[in-house]
């Protein structure tokens, strides 16, 4: 039988304390894997505020995303209303048949489960697992848990404590536009200050590009850095030479290769994660993962809602039939950014300063050879963009 913890909360915001908990309690109980759940309403406590739903979410995403055995389900946020826990046991002993459960609850809430909504049917599909806080009454948890064994009911509480880490304090700390100092995974400050959540608001933060240079940082080896950085100024020259939107073409020109530098079995489990299914082609090619990964990276985890941009991302590596100004301006500066140093790039350049469907189509046409002399498969777009701007060339010509 498969052995999962559940950990819900608000997480407004995910911290470091959650993380530590969560990962004390799967290698304590040998867990398959520990399911964070973002609750949609609290049915225990009133919060006036909350952080959306869809920021608590990502920020979930984020923090687990660096350990192989945490996981996110949006299923309480899905369902919304009061997000009891016997309703969610119930849903995922439907979705996951032949698991045992472990439900995981914070020091201070595991001493009053006796009062949950139908709590012998919680304790009936879960086995009840905390953790004592630093300064607690690890006595008190041990003395309760006792008490509920001889009940019949199955408890565990951790002999260690984990550091204790105040929500309040960090939205404070945020709100002000002060260093969280560790209290969250730095991916999650990032994507606050990213937002300007809990107060702080974009005026009282960096600007978004310096956010996601920050980001990169992270994600990105020095070599990667570097070419979006480089990719991010020949897009924005670019486009103010062709007519497009130069932030958009200098934010989409830092993000195309977000994930580059991410092994193969985490992209695939994005794209899992997220139900994008790879055509044969595709999974054939993993140097095309990064942009598909990208797109769905920027769009559910970082929060990026700019369509032009995620398309720009996500067809950067092949291109496509019908493409926007933007994806042309990424796509060819992807092959002309300073960094570059193949052999025919001052061609390319030369090109893409006479006109982007000429610097494409040369651009397209070295990729296709490459990938025929290497003997491998040419992904349909790529075909598609190719014929779509000779097509396009040829009407015009003869217009």
């Amino acid at each position: 039988m498969r052995k999962m913890g559940l950990f819900g909360g608000t997480f407004d915001p995910i911290h470091s304390g959650h993380i530590e908990m969560a990962l004390c309690l799967a290698e304590a109980l040998a867990l398959d894997s520990v399911m964070l759940m973002p609750t949609f309403v609290p049915p225990h406590k009133i919060r006036e505020q909350m952080a959306p739903s869809e920021h608590r979410l990502a920020m979930c995403r984020l923090a687990a995303q660096p350990h192989a055995n945490l996981t996110v389900s949006d299923l309480e946020l899905t369902r919304q209303g009061a997000s009891f826990t016997v309703d969610t046991l119930e849903a995922l002993q439907r979705l996951y048949p032949d698991t045992q459960w472990y439900l995981f609850t914070g020091a201070d809430m595991f001493c009053t489960l006796r009062t949950w909504y139908r709590f012998a049917d919680i304790a009936h599909m879960a086995v009840l697992c905390t953790v004592p806080r630093e300064g607690t009454d690890t006595a008190a948890l041990l003395s309760y848990a006792a008490a509920l064994e001889t009940d019949g009911i199955r408890c565990y509480v951790h002999p260690k404590p984990v550091q204790t880490v105040s929500s309040t304090q960090i939205r404070t700390l945020a709100a002000a536009d002060q260093p969280l100092n560790g209290l969250v995974p730095e991916a999650v400050e990032q994507y606050i200050r990213l937002h300007g959540l809990y107060g702080g608001g974009e005026s009282d933060c960096r600007t978004r590009n310096e956010q996601f240079i920050a980001i990169l940082r992270t994600r990105l080896g020095e070599y990667r850095f570097h070419h979006s950085l480089c990719v991010a100024e020949e897009a924005a020259r670019l486009a103010e030479k062709y007519g497009a939107d130069r932030e958009k073409a200098y934010t989409a020109g830092l993000l195309h290769d977000i994930l580059k530098d991410t092994d193969g079995k985490s992209q695939l489990q994005i794209l899992a994660d997220f139900g994008i299914l790879l055509s044969e082609v595709e999974q054939s090619s993993p140097a095309l993962w990064h942009a598909r990964t990208g797109e769905v990276f920027l769009r559910h985890i970082l929060g990026v809602a700019d369509e032009d941009i995620l398309q720009a991302v996500r067809y950067h590596t092949t291109g496509r039939a019908g493409m926007s100004l933007l994806e042309r301006v990424l796509f060819v500066a992807d092959f002309t950014s300073a960094d570059r140093t193949y052999e025919d790039v001052e061609e390319m350049r030369r090109l893409a300063d006479l006109s982007l469907e000429a610097a494409m189509c040369y651009g397209i046409d070295y990729t296709i050879r490459d990938l025929l002399d290497k003997g491998r498969t040419v992904h349909p777009d790529t075909v598609a963009a190719y014929n779509d701007i000779v097509l396009s060339e040829e009407r015009r010509a003869n217009e």
